[in-house]
């Protein structure tokens, strides 16, 4: 048998004169604060103390719970008068086992609280809930970052009918 021999040099292909482009994202914003808020996250289903009246009131855990979140991320609060930035909001909790889109409530309510910032400026939500080891401890990881600012398109105005107005 015989093998093959080799392609003639002037065959091979030759590399390539023009650069390949890519296109390069820019890198995710560093985050604002990242915190841990050691406590049992309460779920909105415990959120309340008066169900069926008119009057409602939080639960002491919920009242602890948000408060801890708030004195937990006081230190990163914007001064009145200043802009509000767009914020995304991660949360991981832990040591629970209520639904997580329950559990984002009173987090985001004790953010408003200590950052100063309602929870319209928001834009982006993640939220997680870990299994509970006997190693871990129960609470949240909280971390806040500022989005860059938002370019909002409206959509054209429609011309309105002088008979239907």
């Amino acid at each position: 048998m015989s093998t093959p021999s080799p392609a003639p040099a002037s065959r091979l292909s030759k590399p390539r004169a023009t650069p390949y482009l890519v296109k390069v994202e820019p890198p995710e914003p560093a985050p604002l604060l990242r915190v841990f808020v050691a406590g049992k996250p309460v779920s909105t289903n415990q959120m309340y103390g008066s169900r069926g009246g008119a009057a409602k009131h939080l639960t002491p855990n919920a009242w602890a719970w948000r408060e801890a979140v708030a004195l937990s991320t006081m230190r990163w609060r914007y001064a009145e008068g200043t802009k509000r930035p767009n914020l995304a909001v991660s949360c991981v909790f832990s040591g629970v086992q209520a639904d997580v889109d329950n559990l984002l409530k009173l987090a985001l309510d004790g953010l408003k609280a200590g950052l100063m910032v309602d929870d319209r400026y928001v834009t982006r939500v993640c939220a997680e809930r870990r299994p509970y080891s006997r190693s871990d401890e129960k609470g949240a990881w909280i971390e806040v970052t500022e989005l860059p600012p938002m370019q909002v398109q409206r959509a054209p105005r429609k011309a309105r009918n002088k008979r239907t107005a």
